[in-house]
Protein backbone atom coordinates (compact mmCIF):
# COMPACT_ATOMS: atom_id res chain seq x y z
CA UNK A 1 0.00 0.00 0.00
CA UNK A 2 1.80 3.34 -1.13
CA UNK A 3 1.16 6.17 1.11
CA UNK A 4 -1.22 8.36 -1.29
CA UNK A 5 -3.50 5.37 -0.41
CA UNK A 6 -3.45 5.42 3.12
CA UNK A 7 -3.77 9.25 3.42
CA UNK A 8 -6.89 9.18 1.13
CA UNK A 9 -7.81 5.70 2.55
CA UNK A 10 -7.77 3.96 -1.02
CA UNK A 11 -11.00 5.86 -2.07
CA UNK A 12 -11.38 8.22 -4.90
CA UNK A 13 -14.26 10.22 -5.75
CA UNK A 14 -15.65 7.87 -7.60
CA UNK A 15 -15.54 5.23 -4.89
CA UNK A 16 -18.25 7.22 -2.87
CA UNK A 17 -16.33 9.68 -0.97
CA UNK A 18 -17.66 12.98 -1.29
CA UNK A 19 -16.18 15.52 1.38
CA UNK A 20 -12.47 15.37 1.80
CA UNK A 21 -13.19 16.88 5.45
CA UNK A 22 -15.93 15.36 8.07
CA UNK A 23 -16.88 19.36 8.83
CA UNK A 24 -17.67 19.47 4.92
CA UNK A 25 -19.82 16.68 5.16
CA UNK A 26 -21.65 18.07 8.07
CA UNK A 27 -22.63 21.04 7.19
CA UNK A 28 -25.96 19.93 5.37
CA UNK A 29 -26.87 18.70 8.45
CA UNK A 30 -26.37 21.26 10.56
CA UNK A 31 -27.25 23.93 8.40
CA UNK A 32 -31.69 23.30 8.75
CA UNK A 33 -30.72 22.88 12.41
CA UNK A 34 -29.79 26.84 12.43
CA UNK A 35 -32.38 27.66 10.35
CA UNK A 36 -35.17 26.07 13.08
CA UNK A 37 -33.30 27.77 16.04
CA UNK A 38 -33.51 30.98 14.34
CA UNK A 39 -37.31 30.98 13.47
CA UNK A 40 -37.89 29.30 17.21
CA UNK A 41 -35.28 32.58 18.52
CA UNK A 42 -37.77 34.99 16.60
CA UNK A 43 -40.75 33.99 17.51
CA UNK A 44 -39.81 34.06 21.08
CA UNK A 45 -38.23 36.97 20.59
CA UNK A 46 -41.46 38.70 18.70
CA UNK A 47 -43.51 37.62 21.44
CA UNK A 48 -41.46 38.69 24.40
CA UNK A 49 -41.40 42.22 22.79
CA UNK A 50 -45.25 42.12 22.59
CA UNK A 51 -45.84 41.60 26.11
CA UNK A 52 -48.01 40.29 28.61
CA UNK A 53 -50.87 43.47 28.30
CA UNK A 54 -52.34 42.59 25.60
CA UNK A 55 -54.49 39.40 24.26
CA UNK A 56 -53.49 37.64 21.46
CA UNK A 57 -56.13 38.41 19.71
CA UNK A 58 -56.18 42.13 19.93
CA UNK A 59 -55.48 44.38 17.46
CA UNK A 60 -55.59 47.74 18.23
Amino acid sequence: MTVREMTVGGLGAADGVLAAHPLISAVPFFVPTFVVVAVIAVVVWRDRRRGDDEEPGDIT
